[in-house]
């Protein structure tokens, strides 16, 4: 069962979004394959039901709100331990690096259409068997989408585009700097950067050969420099204890 709580003070959208939620879990083949779904108009009743102990899994919150806003709304049920998947409902992206602070996963931008909704929500089902959820935002055209740290295969500098390559075959272009990026992709152990084009989660490396890494989808990535030293950090990952993903 995965319980869902949408807040919008609109009851037009926040009937919307309750229709296409309830529609996706009917319909669905993820293995959480029902939901109860919590309607409030009023952001400060909803923040009351959280209070109260009720468990939640993910929350819709529309932005622009009377009395609490939903930017508040979230802070305040993190506050309390809240630590599920949380969507904005907004008609604007202007609250990106807000969104960061509270963790937020990703933004559906009004009028919700059904078939991004149902995507985003297939997305969080297929999250929710991760157990490491720590990861990064991406904004692009459109709204934010946050990026597990384990989802990213590589990124890819094509043409003043980057490309981030996720391990299902997702791939989501934004125009950006690989600089914009790499400070915080970097601190991770499992993230290099073998060549100024591209970082590769090493995880996902399938071989290292010819001074080239080869990953799992059969990209071939030069390595000018440093070979044997990150091919040695590969295979410690690989085979030395650590954290490989599946």
């Amino acid at each position: 069962m995965t319980r869902i709580l949408i807040c919008d003070d609109n009851s037009e959208d926040l009937s919307e979004i309750a229709k296409i939620t309830e529609d996706f879990y009917n319909g669905t083949n993820v293995s959480a394959a029902s939901c109860s779904v919590l309607k409030f108009s009023d952001p400060l009743k909803a923040l009351e039901y959280v209070e109260d102990g009720n468990t939640i899994d993910i929350a819709i919150l529309d932005i622009l709100m009377p009395k609490m806003n939903g930017m508040e709304l979230a802070a305040n049920i993190r506050g309390i331990g809240f630590s599920g998947f949380l969507i904005f409902l907004t008609s604007t992206n202007d609250f990106a690096a807000q969104s960061y602070c509270v963790k937020a996963f990703s933004y559906i931008l009004k009028p919700a259409k059904k078939q991004e909704v149902s995507d985003l929500l297939e997305t969080i089902e297929k999250a929710r068997l991760i157990k490491d959820r720590s990861g990064f935002p991406l904004t692009r055209r459109g709204g934010v989408r946050f990026v597990l740290y384990t989802e990213l295969c590589y990124i890819e500098v094509i043409n003043h585009q980057l490309h981030f390559h996720l391990i299902d075959g997702e791939i989501i272009s934004i125009y950006a700097t690989l600089k914009e990026y790499s400070e915080i992709l970097l601190r991770e152990p499992q993230n290099c950067r073998p060549q100024k084009s591209f970082i590769v989660n090493l995880d996902y490396a399938r071989n290292f050969e010819k001074s080239a890494i080869f990953m799992r989808d059969g990209k071939r990535i030069s390595v000018p420099k440093d070979f044997e030293t990150l091919k040695e950090k590969w295979l410690e990952r690989m085979f030395g204890g650590g954290q490989p993903a599946g």
